[in-house]
């Protein structure tokens, strides 16, 4: 797939012309990451954002002993380090390879002079940033709003997508860290839903026997915003 048919599975390039599209080609840079590999760390200076091609990102934050708490994950299709593109600020959030990556990657001053120069890229740019925003806003209300376990469920209706079963794409730590639980109330709610017969959990694979059980427990949030 040319690199110019790639960006247009990117909302973010939506209704750019062919020459914006090659003007933006032009100026990516294709960059592959091992497994475990860092694309950006909390601290680092925020000089670029990616396009994810291949391969899953884990986003997370770091507290003062560089423990790290996963807050989403990003696959093909995702941008992520945009939200915090601005000159002279160091990153808040980390990104890093949870599985081998490949992204494309496209500079700060490059996303400013497209901004400037081509209109609807400025119009996608602001639209991204203002659902990004919220994304967060609702992450935040499922935060401070709903119990453990309906945090839980949401965040298993939210991997699960269409699908009734799944394996686990993290760890079970770090799974806690993203519904800010620790381990052991984590494994303690997933053994409350498989006692409720919504789900099974075998290994790293979950499997969803009621659906209609479980969305019962999202205390009225969208299954989305995870």
């Amino acid at each position: 797939m040319s690199t110019i048919s790639l960006l247009r599975d990117y909302p973010l390039f939506a209704n750019l012309s062919e020459s914006e599209l090659e003007s933006v080609a032009a100026r990516l840079v294709k960059r592959a990451f091992a497994k475990g590999a860092y694309l950006y760390y909390p601290g680092n200076p925020s000089l670029n954002m990616y396009l994810i091609e291949s391969g899953l990102a884990r986003l997370f934050f770091c507290n003062e002993r560089g423990q790290e708490f996963m807050v989403n994950l990003a696959g093909p299709g995702s941008v992520v380090g945009l939200v915090m593109l601005m000159k002279g600020q160091a990153r808040i959030m980390g990104a890093a390879a949870q599985q081998p990556l490949v992204a494309l990657s496209l500079s700060q001053e490059d996303v400013f002079h497209f901004m400037e120069t081509f209109p609807r890229f400025h119009h996608n740019v602001l639209l991204e940033i203002s659902l990004t925003l919220r994304k967060l806003t609702l992450q935040y209300q499922i935060s401070v709003t709903v119990s453990l376990r309906g945090r839980l469920v949401l965040l298993v209706l939210y991997l699960a997508q269409n699908k009734s079963e799944f394996d686990l794409p993290v760890t079970q730590a770090e799974l806690a860290t993203w519904i800010g639980s620790s381990r052991g109330r984590f494994n303690r709610t997933m053994g409350e839903l498989q006692q409720l017969g919504v789900i099974r959990l075998e290994g790293q694979t979950i499997t969803i026997l009621d659906r209609q059980g479980l969305e019962n427990l999202t205390e009225g949030m969208l299954t989305s915003v995870m």
